[in-house]
């Protein structure tokens, strides 16, 4: 699993390989503003097939 979460200029702001370790909001220890945020999902499942899944989260405080 290769997860991506990237502002609005592109820049990532979260990435993680784990299912078990989510986004919290925050880039570097500091929380994000209300914005809509564009993600990227690269998944490799235990019988061998892949998906690609792209899509916003909209961070609301």
């Amino acid at each position: 699993m290769n997860w991506k979460i990237y502002n609005r200029w592109g820049q990532v702001v979260f990435q993680s390989n784990s299912p078990n370790f989510g986004w919290d909001g925050t880039f570097k220890g500091v929380p994000q503003p209300m914005d809509v945020y564009v993600y990227t999902l690269d998944a490799t499942f235990f019988n061998g097939k892949k998906t690609t899944r792209k899509g916003d989260i909209t961070l609301i405080r």
